[in-house]
């Protein structure tokens, strides 16, 4: 094979190799808006420059409330009862920070075939953690289940530095059911 053919062959493998791209960078898009999503309930008035936000399951005989404070630390919560009294969980997660390099890049050289004629292949590829460990964002609550009641349920959150919200967690607002 000539210098003539391989020459011609370049643009080809340029638009492959963008087009090899694409997939990467619309999974990479994805994951990333995924993460900038807030969870579903939040207060009725947000702290000022950032946005508090809350899940509740049941797990068993126990309630798990995951809380995003965007980083910031929850210094308190609790569940707030109609009279006022306040359930404080038996639990509370912090959130567990992420290894540097969340996004990894490798770059691999392969061959096909035996001796000089065989042919070479060049490679990249991007990982992104996906798992279910929460976020660095993220704080869990863990509540008696027995001691909390039916929902819905008041969560009152202090964030460092910041007035208390509090927060409707009511599922079946969430399943779209009344």
């Amino acid at each position: 094979m000539g210098w003539a053919s391989r020459a011609g062959g370049e643009p080809q493998r340029r638009a492959q190799c963008r087009s090899a791209w694409r997939p990467v960078a619309v999974a990479l898009l994805t994951a990333l808006a995924g993460c900038a999503t807030p969870l579903p309930f939040q207060p009725e008035r947000q702290p000022f420059g950032f946005t508090i936000s809350a899940d509740a399951r049941t797990i068993e005989d126990r309630l798990h409330v995951l809380i995003d404070s965007e980083g910031y630390r929850v210094e308190q919560t609790a569940l707030v009862g109609d009279g006022g009294a306040e359930l404080i969980p038996e639990l509370i997660v912090p959130p567990v920070p992420m290894a540097a390099g969340g996004l990894s890049i490798g770059l691999g050289i392969g061959a096909e075939g035996w001796g000089s004629s065989g042919s070479y292949a060049v490679g990249t590829g991007v990982g992104i953690p996906v798992g279910t460990r929460g976020s660095p964002r993220t704080t869990l609550a863990v509540f008696p289940l027995d001691q909390a009641g039916p929902p819905p349920w008041r969560l009152r959150v202090k964030v460092v530095g910041v007035d208390p919200v509090d927060i409707l967690l009511d599922p079946a607002a969430r399943s779209g059911r009344s």
